[in-house]
C-alpha cells in the first residue's frame, strides 16, 4: 500500500505555482465568497461548489453556492450540503466569486446576465477541466488532463495546504466519480486514482455514489428509459445511435422536462458497436438539448463545438435553437463525417 503522506505529496505540486499563489491570495483577502456552477448542473459541478465550500468555511470564508437552475432532487442522498444550494443571488456583500466547471461567462446560465450590476467588479477565479475552456476569470486554472472538476480541485486544496474534511471529501468524489463514471472512461489517469485515494481517506465512501447514481432508478425514470429506446436509431453500421426525448415523454412517465434521465447517454453508448451516442432532449418547443457520449478514437467536442457546445473528449452537449428538426439533421450528419473521418 502506498503510504498516504507519498499520495499527498503526489497530489501537492500540479496547479502553476503562479496560479496556485494569485489564487489563495484572492481567497486570503476575501470574506465572503460566491462559488457558481453551470447551467443544468451535474454532479461534478455541484460536488466541486459544494466540496469547495466545506473546505473554505472551514478555513473562516463565508460562502453561497450558487446554481443557475434547480439541481436534480436524487443527488441529494449522496451529497452533503445539498440543501444549502441557492438559485439567487444572496443578499449580502461578495468578495470573489469562484466558477467552476466551465470555461466561459456564458455557461452559467443567466448568473453574469441577471445579476450584472451587483457582480460588478468583482474578481473571478475560474477553474475547469474542460478541454474547450479559455478561461475567465483574472485567475484561470483550466487543466484538461483532469478526468472532473473535482479533481483539480482536490489537488487545488491539496496545493494550497486548505482543509480537508469528511463533507468536502465525499462531494469531490462524487464529481469525480460521476464524471469518469466510476473511473471507466480514459480520461481517467494515475493522479484521478491517487485524488481518489486520498478522498477516501478522508472519509469519503465511494458506493454511497456509485449504488444512488448508477444502481438505483425511480420507476418514473424506468419508464422514461423505455419510452426513449423506443426511438432508438443507428447508422454508419452501427457506429453512430441516437434517440430523443420529446415533451410528450416527459409527460408520460410523469417527469418535470430535463429530469430523471440522468445515465441515459451513457446507456447508449454501451451499445455494442457504437463510437458516437447521442440523445436529443427537448424541454421546450423552441430548443433541444444534446448529450453526446463517444468510444475509441471519436471526440464528442468536434461535434459539439460545431454547435456552439463544448465538453470534452468522450462526454460534451450542446443547444439546438431555431428549426430544431433541421439542427438534428445537420448534427447527425457532422457525427456520421466524424466517425468516417477516423477510418
Amino acid at each position: 500500500m502506498i503510504p498516504l503522506s507519498a499520495v499527498e505529496q503526489a497530489l501537492s505540486c500540479n496547479i502553476s505555482p503562479v496560479l496556485a499563489e494569485q489564487a489563495l491570495r484572492l481567497i486570503q483577502r476575501s470574506g465572503s465568497i460566491l462559488l457558481i456552477g453551470h447551467a443544468h448542473p451535474d454532479p461534478d459541478a455541484i460536488g466541486s461548489a459544494l466540496g469547495l465550500a466545506f473546505a473554505l468555511t472551514e478555513y473562516g470564508k463565508s460562502c453561497y453556492v450558487l446554481m443557475p437552475d434547480e439541481p436534480d432532487l436524487g443527488y441529494a442522498e449522496f451529497l452533503p450540503g445539498f440543501a444549502s444550494i441557492i438559485t439567487e443571488l444572496p443578499d449580502s456583500t461578495l468578495d470573489l466569486i469562484i466558477a467552476l466547471d466551465a470555461g466561459d461567462a456564458t455557461r452559467y446560465g443567466d448568473i453574469f446576465t441577471k445579476y450584472s450590476v451587483q457582480l460588478m467588479g468583482i474578481p473571478i477565479i475560474n477553474i475547469d477541466h474542460h478541454i474547450t475552456s479559455q478561461g475567465f476569470g483574472v485567475v484561470n486554472i483550466i487543466d484538461p488532463q483532469a478526468a472532473a472538476t473535482a479533481e483539480l480541485l482536490t489537488l487545488f486544496i491539496q496545493q494550497l495546504q486548505l482543509p480537508m474534511n469528511k463533507n468536502a471529501a465525499q462531494c469531490l468524489l462524487a464529481g469525480i466519480i460521476t464524471d469518469t463514471r466510476s473511473f471507466e472512461f480514459d480520461a481517467t489517469t494515475a493522479r484521478t486514482l491517487l485524488a481518489g485515494s486520498l478522498l477516501v481517506s478522508y472519509g469519503a465512501v465511494p458506493q454511497s455514489i456509485v449504488k444512488p447514481m448508477y444502481r438505483l432508478h425511480e420507476f418514473a425514470s424506468a419508464q422514461l428509459l423505455g419510452l426513449v429506446l423506443h426511438t432508438l436509431r443507428a447508422d454508419c453500421d452501427g457506429k453512430l445511435v441516437w434517440a430523443e426525448i420529446t415533451m410528450d415523454m416527459w409527460g408520460q412517465a410523469g417527469l418535470q422536462p430535463g429530469s430523471g434521465d440522468d445515465g441515459i447517454p451513457s446507456y447508449l453508448v454501451d451499445v455494442r458497436g457504437a463510437q458516437v451516442a447521442i440523445l436529443f432532449r427537448q424541454t421546450d418547443a423552441n430548443s433541444v438539448r444534446v448529450s453526446v457520449r463517444t468510444t475509441d478514437t471519436c471526440d464528442a467536442t468536434a461535434i459539439t463545438t460545431l454547435f456552439g457546445g463544448g465538453g470534452h473528449a468522450r462526454a460534451a452537449g450542446c443547444v439546438l435553437l431555431g428549426d430544431v428538426r433541421a439542427e438534428k439533421e445537420k448534427l447527425l450528419a457532422a457525427a456520421a463525417a466524424h466517425i468516417a473521418a477516423q477510418v
